[in-house]
């Protein structure tokens, strides 16, 4: 979760990311949806804001409940998850959930793993997550997806951490006119201010939305723990120098000890090759700390265990290269009976890191000689140009998955393939 030499990022200029964004929210032009209250309405609705300030002119946007970012929906594992969902954008659209297990028709991949829903239309979307963790859900499509259309959905643990406060920090990337340059957001601001008390442990939910830019992200010296990734628990574990790599589409959930000064402050920023761009920032509050001596380290959280059977493994493999793929591969890598594991060997032939998303599963990095596996889940991986990644995962429900990999940079697909789930 660190950056690495053999894994070379994409230079990103602080300059490219800031120059004349605005400060302040980004809410004001945006129509907002009626709540409802079982299920849920969630409603995707076109928009509009002035992104680079009150001078600007306005950028079309779409949005989910007429907010920047999209709503954070919560629900328990093991309970229903139930959405009336509407499409008032003037175009098709589709609801996708990434690597969460969900039924196959809803995977939210129109032509292959779902339908879209056509414009005026709705969808009645009702699964349980068995899975606790950080998911991203928004379209499949990378242009909806990148005039905004993003939501978190938090799965709640069975037996959550003992934090204070817990945090959802969406990160959006926008080009709009008259520069073209990158501008970043979290929670629909630029670098907003938390406010935590001295003495807390905060969760931090950080998930990568933007349009295929590798996140370079640092923290100061505070005590923290990575304690899943992806969605999925893993070993708690610190993140080197304070420092940890944010692939597209990817989640990293952290705990935090505040245990500076009430005049302190936690400043989170991407690293950038001419310096460093603020994302987001932790301020004290003016009060006494919370307590005065910290909580113990903590414990991993449950479900984060997982033996994936190698032996009788279905092997397939997968390469890519610069031409954009267009359409989904006419035959499966492999089909192959639920439950059974699958090792994938992943490619990149072309000249950018990449990054391959897979949905509805989650799976291990290997070890170069099938003798071991990183010991955490992953559906969205990094990939750099000339590598070739190892990937073991259960096949889940019956239907055809998709294992997409997208440029790095703009997200453009440069492998659409997918695998067949039968029956186990």
């Amino acid at each position: 979760m660190t950056s690495h030499p053999d894994f070379p990022l994409p230079a990103l200029s602080r300059r490219a990311l800031l120059a004349g964004i605005a400060a302040g929210p980004l809410l004001a032009a945006l129509p907002r949806a009626a709540a409802a209250a079982d299920p849920r309405a969630l409603t995707a609705v076109p928009g509009s804001a002035r992104l680079l300030g009150p001078e600007a002119p306005a950028t079309e946007l779409f949005t989910y409940d007429g907010a920047l970012p999209g709503p954070v929906l919560r629900v328990k594992a093991g309970e229903e998850l139930a959405l009336a969902f509407a499409n008032k954008l003037p175009e098709p659209t589709s609801l996708c959930w990434g690597g969460l297990a969900v039924p196959n028709g809803l995977a939210g991949v129109p032509g292959l793993a779902g339908a879209a829903v056509a414009p005026g239309a709705g969808a009645d979307i009702r699964f349980t997550p068995r899975d606790a963790g950080t998911y991203l859900f928004g379209p499949f499509e990378t242009a909806q997806a990148g005039r905004g259309l993003a939501g978190v959905l938090v799965v709640e643990d069975t037996a959550p951490p003992s934090c204070d406060r817990d945090f959802v920090l969406l990160v959006q990337d926008w080009r709009v006119a008259p520069d073209q340059r990158v501008h970043l957001t979290t929670n629909g601001e630029p670098a907003p201010r938390l406010v935590a008390r001295a003495g807390e442990r905060v969760r931090l939910r950080f998930v990568n939305a933007t349009r295929g830019l590798f996140l370079p992200l640092r923290l100061d010296d505070h005590p923290s723990w990575i304690i899943a990734i992806d969605g999925r628990p893993s070993e708690p574990f610190p993140p080197s120098q304070g420092r940890l790599l944010l692939a597209p589409g990817g989640r990293v959930d952290l705990l935090v000890d505040l245990v500076r000064d009430p005049e302190a402050s936690l400043p989170i920023v991407v690293e950038t090759e001419d310096g460093d761009v603020p994302l987001a920032s932790i301020a004290y509050a003016a009060q006494p700390p919370l307590r005065a001596a910290p909580l113990p380290a903590p414990t991993p959280l449950p479900g984060g265990d997982g033996i994936v059977a190698l032996g009788q493994a279905t092997r397939v493999t997968l390469e890519f290269a610069d031409t954009p793929a267009t359409t989904f591969a006419a035959e499966p890598l492999a089909r192959v009976a639920g439950g059974r594991t699958v090792v994938a060997s992943i490619t990149n032939r072309s000249s950018l890191a990449a990054s391959i998303h897979l949905y509805g599963h989650a799976a291990r990095l290997l070890d170069a000689l099938d003798d071991g596996w990183k010991p955490w889940w992953h559906d969205s991986i990094g990939l750099a140009p000339g590598r070739t990644t190892r990937l073991a995962f259960i096949a889940g429900a019956p239907g055809r998955w998709p294992i997409v990999a997208r440029r790095g940079g703009d997200d453009v697909p440069l492998a659409l393939a997918w695998f067949e789930a039968l029956p186990g």
